[in-house]
């Protein structure tokens, strides 16, 4: 088989998986911190999905804040979602990062609420 034909074939296989693979969701475990509001981490969380958004190649990320509707929490916990439509965008996220606006927003995000973890997931429709 020829290297061109060899390649399209390998092109076409990477641009199904990443069908496959539509969407990541980046989850942060958090929690508000004392006297913080969830205006307050409404505005903050605002500031740098707009921070965020206006970094090359980040324009398709969407955030939530999720919010326990039954369990026998009452101490301001929730999530802070980063929805991604691949872990290529992830990817130019993190490394553009490092002393960009979107970094300087995560520090006055991290005056209002504190997370103690996060995980990245990938996700495969099931048909």
């Amino acid at each position: 088989m020829k290297t061109s034909t060899k390649i399209l074939f390998f092109a076409i296989f990477i641009a199904s998986c990443s069908l496959a693979h539509a969407g990541s969701v980046e989850v942060w475990n958090c929690k508000l911190n004392d006297g913080k509001t969830f205006d307050d981490l409404n505005g903050v969380s605002s500031a740098w999905l707009a921070a965020t958004k206006s970094m090359e190649g980040t324009e398709e990320i969407e955030t939530y804040h999720m919010y326990p509707a039954v369990a026998n929490t009452a101490d301001g916990s929730f999530n802070f979602v980063v929805i991604l439509p691949d872990l290529g965008v992830w990817g130019k996220l993190a490394k553009a990062y490092q002393g960009s606006a979107s970094q300087k927003a995560d520090e006055a995000w991290g005056e209002v609420a504190t997370c103690k973890g996060n995980s990245l997931w990938v996700s495969e429709l099931i048909k």
